[in-house]
């Protein structure tokens, strides 16, 4: 007898080839870091025609509110992948201390619920017959599952470099799915991410923006790597690299982000996978829109009245 053992490792949560742009998704710390009113929408579809594909929906907002010392925000969150259904709301806010004239430090939380939905009528076991999946830990019902979610982070903000670091997922509740004899109680674990960025100028034109994040559960490690390139605000064209390691290559993400108005960014990405799922499955596409009101169009310098008092 021949026993073969295959090990299998999967993303540690929801990708996005548009991180460099979507540094408040990741880390509530960066709440308020654009000096604005920061809103937008993110869509994933990963590994297109291939059956059950994830679909990842982002939708974000987060403005800085001086008189808080800080900045607000929220996102509501959509994964969607097989029979399984992940949404995830949460707010949060940053107390953001400026140090000496050009460097800031961020201290972030973000709290919510997760929404986990297990659709058993998508599922298909080896014993199961006419839609029973005779299975003690799986129903062939749907059934929803909620759980409080808690993150936090911190990062430090100047106008040529960031940086954060943040935990998600502090609590870890268990999801509870009721089967025919048993509960089938799922547990995610969290996540430990690293993000850095850049925006070095180039004479007066031109703009790199390097980028670079790290994920972890402790055990498992991810990385993504990215370089923008950028004129005069007008577009920037760059490339991300995902999970090269020893034990894999998963994919290059040709990126695009055109800025048709000011302050408005179209952002565009697909990736080609370098692993042996390239062979069942045509890409991934990533878009996402995103605009910010400057803090000037929203609080207004007030009327200069001269005093004779004071002069």
């Amino acid at each position: 007898m021949c026993a073969f053992g295959v090990v299998v490792f999967s993303q540690i949560q929801p990708n996005s080839s548009h991180y460099m742009y979507q540094s408040q998704l990741i880390n509530p710390a960066f709440y308020g870091s654009k000096n604005g009113l920061n809103f937008g929408v993110n869509y994933r579809h990963q590994w297109a025609k291939l059956d059950g594909q994830p679909r990842t929906i982002n939708i974000f907002a987060d403005a800085e509110i001086p008189v808080a010392h800080g900045g607000i925000g929220f996102n509501i969150t959509n994964d969607q992948l097989g029979a399984f259904n992940n949404t995830w709301l949460n707010v949060g806010y940053a107390f953001i201390q400026p140090i000496k004239d050009k460097f800031k430090i961020s201290i972030g939380i973000n709290a919510g619920v997760n929404i986990s939905q297990l659709d058993g009528s998508k599922l298909v076991t080896p014993q199961g017959t006419n839609g029973d999946l005779n299975d003690d830990f799986l129903s062939n019902q749907k059934q929803k599952s909620f759980k409080p979610n808690l993150s936090i982070g911190i990062a430090l903000l100047h106008k040529i470099i960031e940086v954060g670091v943040n935990y998600s997922n502090l609590i870890n509740a268990k999801d509870k799915f009721k089967g025919d004899l048993n509960t089938l109680k799922p547990t995610y674990g969290g996540v430990f991410q690293t993000f850095i960025t850049s925006k070095i100028s180039i004479g007066k034109d031109f703009k790199l923006k390097p980028s670079v994040q790290f994920s972890t559960d402790f055990k498992e490690f991810q990385t993504d790597f990215s370089v923008m390139a950028g004129y005069k605000e007008y577009v920037y064209l760059g490339l991300n690299v995902r999970g090269y390691n020893k034990k894999a290559f998963e994919s290059l993400s040709p990126v695009i982000n055109i800025i048709p108005v000011k302050n408005l960014n179209i952002i565009y990405s697909y990736d080609v996978n370098l692993n042996k799922l390239a062979k069942i499955n045509n890409g991934t596409h990533e878009v996402t829109l995103n605009y910010i009101l400057p803090n000037s169009k929203m609080y207004k310098s007030p009327k200069i009245i001269n005093n004779p008092r004071f002069l």
